[in-house]
């Protein structure tokens, strides 16, 4: 009897160690979790001023904000309202007022999406 005791036992705590060991269905499938540096990549930010250059080859604008002169990257994915013609139109209207959601990416800005507000006269 003891033999069957101890077999049982002996049992009980493989099968306890297998289960503690296993992934439970609620991590299965699940990404990994991003890292702080990925999080910060992620989170998008505004700036607001006044446009003051593009460079339509370099797809890139500039900004001249409360805290000086910053360039955003653009791209297809960029979302552009207030100027038309999309990304073409952002030439002809240097002096507009900009706000500009983006993203950091290392050193570079991200423009998201770039909302032009015509001068005012």
């Amino acid at each position: 009897m003891i033999h069957s005791h101890t077999r049982t036992l002996t049992m009980a705590l493989v099968a306890g160690a297998l289960l503690a060991w296993t992934p439970t269905a609620s991590h299965a499938g699940q990404a990994p979790a991003a890292s702080p540096a990925q999080a910060a990549q992620q989170t998008t930010s505004t700036a607001q001023g006044e446009l003051v250059n593009v460079d339509a080859k370099a797809s890139t604008v500039a900004v001249k904000t409360s805290v000086g002169n910053m360039e955003f990257r653009y791209d297809n994915q960029t979302k552009i309202t207030g100027a038309q013609s999309g990304a073409a139109g952002l030439a002809t209207m240097t002096g507009a007022q900009v706000s500009v959601q983006y993203r950091k990416d290392g050193s570079t800005n991200i423009a998201t999406s770039i909302d032009v507000r015509p001068p005012t006269k």
